[in-house]
């Protein structure tokens, strides 16, 4: 089986108040996966224990 590099995904910052924000990982149903970033309006999260990476939309406020 031929294995391939992950995508490096074009990361923003994430502003202050979204920099606490915790999401629970799909993939092992982890609550501690952290935020690393954003991809347009959807923040970018990090599960510590599987390693995956996954988003979720924004909440009602407005990123900048």
């Amino acid at each position: 089986m031929r294995r391939y590099k992950p995508i490096e995904l074009p990361l923003r910052r994430v502003p202050v108040q979204f920099a606490g924000q915790q999401a629970t990982c799909p993939n092992c149903q982890n609550r501690d996966a952290f935020v690393i970033g954003r991809l347009g309006l959807r923040l970018v999260f990090r599960c510590g224990s599987c390693r995956v990476r996954f988003h979720r939309p924004a909440p009602s406020a407005r990123l900048v």
